[in-house]
C-alpha cells in the first residue's frame, strides 16, 4: 500500500506552500475528488500528498465583476460545485446555458461533490465543462497567470497547467447565448458526444465538441458557417466527416461524428428559435473502401494504423529503429531499455496521462524480419495489479522518390485486468498522443527537422497511432 499524507490548508498561501517539490513523491490537489479518487482506487494515480482545498476561502465564489476590458464578466471559483453553479441565480442571469450545463452533469451525488476546477484540471475527453468553457472562450485564472481556453486544453487529459499550479477560478465574458447538449453514455452519464455552441456577439460563433476521443476540440467548419449566419441553413454545407473521432464498443467513429452534426443543429435551433426540419429515417450508408496502395496488403478488420513520412532512406530508418539507444531516446517515458538478443528487447516505461500514470514492464520480440522492408513485433506489457497488454504490430518501410521513407504500420492490441476498464477508445487516443512525441524524437535522431515533416492530417494522425503503440509496448 502506498504511503499518503493529507493536508487541509485554510489559506491559498498555505495551500501553494505545500506544493513545493518533494523528494518523497508527487502531490495532488483534491478538489471534488470525483475523478482523482477513482483513479487512485485503480492504481492509476499514486500521489504521496493530497492537499484538500475545501477550506481555502474565496475558491467557491460566484459573482459578476468588471473584466479586464471594462465589461461585465462572470467569475466562477474553482471550488464551486456543479450543483452550486446550476442553482446560482447569478449564473442563470448572466449565462443560463452554463447553469444548464452544470445541472446535467452525472447524478446529484457527483454534482454536489465535483467542482469546476477539478473537471478542468482533469480534462477528461468526455467531460462537459471543457466543452462549455472552450465554446465560451473563457479565461482560466490560476495561481500564476491567466490562460485563454484555446491555449489551456491540449489534448487527452492534458492541459497547460504547470506542476504545482492551481486553478483559482474561471472568467466568462458576456455572451449573446450559449447552449450545450450531449448524448449520454447511459451508465456513466459522460458525453458519448457533447456539443456547445456560443454566440459571443458581433457575429462570432464558437463551437466545441467533446466525447470524440482525443479531448475537447473546436469545430472550425461549423464555426465558419455559423459566424456568417447563425441559423440552421448555414449548417447545410457542414459535413460531419470534417471532424475526427475514435470508435469503441459504445459507438463507432462515424456515428460519433454524425451525432455531433445532429447536436450542433439542435443547439443552433435552441439559440435561434428555429424549428428543426423533420427528416426521413436514415438509410445505411454505403461502405466505401479506400483503395490499397501498390504492394500494400489490406488492413485487418480490427486494430488501428497509419503512416509516417521520414526524410531518410529505408536502410537508415531500419537500422535506427532497431537500435536500443535510439528506441530508448525516442520512446516517451522510457525509463530503461535493454536488448537481450538481435530480436528481443525488454523495457520499463512510465506512461502518464494527466493524473493517470501506468508503469509497464514489457517484452518485445521481432518476427518476419525482411530488411529493410518490413517486420512484425509481438509485445507483452505487464502493469502489475493493473493488468497487462498484449498485441502485434506490423511495420512496413516503403522508399519515396526523393530518397525518403514512408513507414506504414498496423497494430492490434488487447488489454486485460483493470486496464481493460478504461476501454479501447482511451487506449487508442493515448496511443495517438504518444505517437506524436515518438516520431518527433525519432526524426530528430535521424537529423530531420520537424519543418521537413508533413503537416498533420487525418491520415497522419492515424499514423501516429502506430508509434504510440509502437512506443507504449516496445518499451
Amino acid at each position: 500500500m502506498n504511503a499518503l499524507d493529507f493536508e487541509r490548508p485554510t489559506s491559498l498561501a498555505e495551500a501553494l506552500a505545500l506544493m513545493t517539490p518533494s523528494p518523497q513523491g508527487s502531490q495532488a490537489w483534491l478538489a471534488g475528488g470525483q475523478s482523482l479518487l477513482a483513479a487512485m482506487k485503480l492504481g492509476m494515480a499514486t500521489p504521496s500528498l493530497l492537499v484538500d482545498l475545501q477550506d481555502v476561502p474565496g475558491l467557491r465564489d460566484i459573482r459578476v465583476e468588471t473584466g479586464p476590458d471594462g465589461a461585465p464578466a462572470l467569475w466562477i471559483g474553482a471550488m464551486a460545485t456543479h450543483a452550486s453553479v446550476a442553482a446560482s441565480a447569478t449564473v442563470r442571469g448572466f449565462a443560463p446555458g452554463l447553469a444548464a450545463l452544470a445541472g446535467g452533469i452525472a447524478d446529484a451525488q457527483v454534482r454536489n461533490m465535483g467542482t469546476l476546477g477539478g473537471s478542468l484540471a482533469h480534462n477528461d475527453p468526455a467531460a462537459c465543462w471543457p466543452g462549455g468553457v472552450l465554446a465560451a472562450g473563457a479565461t482560466i485564472v490560476t495561481s500564476q497567470r491567466e490562460i485563454a481556453a484555446d491555449a489551456y486544453f491540449q489534448g487527452l487529459y492534458t492541459t497547460a497547467l504547470a506542476s504545482g499550479e492551481l486553478i483559482v477560478g474561471v472568467r466568462f465574458a458576456q455572451m449573446a447565448g450559449l447552449h450545450y447538449l450531449k448524448f449520454e453514455q447511459p451508465a456513466s452519464r459522460f458525453a458519448l458526444v457533447g456539443v456547445a455552441v456560443a454566440h459571443t456577439g458581433a457575429g462570432q460563433v464558437r463551437v466545441a465538441v467533446t466525447g470524440l476521443g482525443m479531448g475537447v476540440t473546436r469545430w472550425s467548419d461549423a464555426e465558419e458557417a455559423l459566424s456568417g449566419q447563425l441559423g440552421l441553413a448555414a449548417l447545410s454545407a457542414v459535413a460531419p466527416d470534417s471532424l475526427s473521432a475514435l470508435g469503441d464498443l459504445h459507438a463507432s467513429a462515424g456515428y460519433r461524428c454524425h451525432l455531433a452534426g445532429v447536436l450542433v443543429r439542435r443547439c443552433v435551433s435552441a439559440l435561434t428559435g428555429e424549428a428543426l426540419p423533420r427528416h426521413a429515417p436514415l438509410a445505411p450508408p454505403a461502405v466505401r473502401q479506400a483503395p490499397a496502395e501498390a504492394g500494400q496488403e489490406a488492413a485487418p478488420k480490427d486494430g488501428f494504423g497509419g503512416r509516417q513520412l521520414l526524410a531518410a532512406p529505408p536502410a537508415q530508418v531500419w537500422q535506427a529503429i532497431l537500435d536500443a539507444k535510439n528506441l530508448q531516446a525516442s520512446i516517451p517515458g522510457c525509463e530503461a531499455l535493454a536488448q537481450r538478443s538481435p530480436t528481443d528487447y525488454e523495457a520499463t516505461v512510465k506512461v502518464g496521462l494527466g493524473p493517470l500514470s501506468v508503469r509497464f514492464k514489457s517484452d518485445v520480440t521481432l518476427h518476419d524480419l525482411q530488411p529493410p522492408r518490413s517486420l512484425t513485433m509481438v509485445f507483452v506489457g505487464q502493469a502489475g495489479a493493473l493488468g497487462s497488454g498484449q498485441g502485434t504490430a506490423r511495420v512496413r518501410f516503403a522508399p519515396t522518390a526523393d530518397g525518403g521513407t514512408v513507414l506504414h504500420w498496423w497494430v492490434q492490441v488487447q488489454l486485460s485486468g483493470r486496464l481493460a476498464q478504461f476501454g479501447n477508445r482511451l487506449v487508442e487516443a493515448s496511443s495517438r498522443k504518444l505517437s506524436e512525441e515518438f516520431f518527433e524524437r525519432f526524426s530528430r535522431l535521424l537529423g530531420v527537422s520537424a519543418d521537413h515533416l508533413p503537416p498533420p492530417s487525418a491520415w497522419h494522425r492515424l499514423r501516429r497511432l502506430l508509434v504510440r503503440w509502437f512506443s507504449l509496448f516496445r518499451k
